[in-house]
């Protein structure tokens, strides 16, 4: 079967539209026809070839957020049906390592990424290795799911990981509004709907982005600290989501957080962090790492969907508009949530 694609053959170069053919699924394969497939900074920093994790190698199709339907499936795979919707789970491991034991295939030293390390989803089919990294979407669209295969999946796992530092009327910040912010925010009105959520952005139309999502407020970093400050009686926030991660965004957040407080950092923007070293250890402060989630979360994100608890935020392309995509991203032109190309 022919199939087209956009392939990354040069760094910092324009995807080419290229045909290909699809080969024929066995034992537990996948053969998914791409319906969305997310653009992330991440596909933006590969393109450049400024992403700091090594090993990419080229031509490479990117495109980690994918959904679509079952096109065809190998002879072991159970439990598909063709023309079923699913969304494809990005981090495919072989389930040996002690963390793929309990489940944390996000944090697998081995993991195989598609549009990292294999060929992704800009294109118009996709081979997933197993029937194990789907999550069937019911009656979602697969346009407005594409972005909870990253956005959503890794906005529950760093909510989840901020959890334990909320309580009753406390602020939580989640800093940098673009293609996850706006799931991040959602996720913390439906899983801590006693806390004061806050979102932080440079972009007057990212803050109000925020607000459609359901911030309870918007503020540049240059009223941050003393708009934080005045919520939170003088205390400072709970925890902090930083979904930029710079030297500048967590210089900014480390002084927001309260005594015993969390940074949990997601964004990757930058290449080191900044902490004062002295107020971090005295007054307890935390800096947690928090990459993609599980396969627990994906289908948890989907399921918020499914009841109306999960609004998308999608702005659609072509697939061959992947290159104005990426451009778009990088210019900050993108406005209303994730680009999804829809081949």
């Amino acid at each position: 079967m022919k199939s087209r694609r956009m392939v990354l053959g040069r760094f910092s170069s324009p995807l080419s539209l290229e045909s290909w053919e699809v080969p024929e699924p066995k034992g537990e394969e996948v053969i998914v026809r791409v319906r969305g497939a997310g653009v992330c900074r991440t596909d933006l920093r590969i393109w450049k070839g400024t992403e700091a994790k090594p090993g990419f190698h080229l031509p490479l199709v990117l495109g980690h957020e994918i959904a679509g339907t079952v096109e065809d499936f190998g002879e072991a795979v159970t439990g598909l049906k063709k023309g079923e919707g699913v969304l494809v789970y990005s981090a495919w491991t072989d389930g040996t390592c002690r963390f793929c034991r309990r489940g944390l295939y996000n944090i697998c030293p081995h993991q195989v990424i598609p549009g990292q390390t294999t060929d992704g989803g800009f294109a118009e089919h996709v081979v997933v290795p197993s029937h194990r990294w789907l999550v069937k979407l019911g009656d979602v669209s697969p346009v407005d799911a594409a972005p909870l295969a990253d956005a959503g999946t890794t906005s529950m796992g760093a909510v989840r990981m901020t959890l334990p530092y909320l309580w009753v009327g406390s602020v939580v910040v989640v800093n940098g509004i673009g293609g996850i912010g706006p799931y991040t925010v959602q996720l913390l009105k439906v899983l801590a709907p006693t806390s004061v959520v806050v979102a932080i952005s440079r972009s007057e139309v990212h803050r109000e982005l925020a607000l459609k999502a359901g911030a309870d407020h918007a503020f540049s970093p240059s009223e941050a600290i003393e708009e934080v400050r005045r919520l939170s009686g003088g205390e400072g926030a709970a925890a902090a989501i930083d979904l930029v991660g710079t030297e500048e965004t967590t210089k900014l957040l480390s002084s927001l957080i309260s005594i015993d407080g969390a940074i949990v950092l997601v964004g990757m923007e930058g290449r080191n962090v900044s902490l004062p070293t002295f107020e971090t250890a005295v007054w307890n402060r935390k800096l947690l790492g928090s990459n993609y989630g599980t396969m627990n979360d994906m289908s948890d994100v989907v399921r918020l969907m499914a009841e109306g608890k999960l609004m998308p935020f999608v702005v659609r392309r072509n697939l061959e508009e992947a290159n104005e995509a990426l451009l778009d991203l990088d210019s900050g032109r993108v406005v209303g949530g994730r680009q999804v190309l829809t081949p």
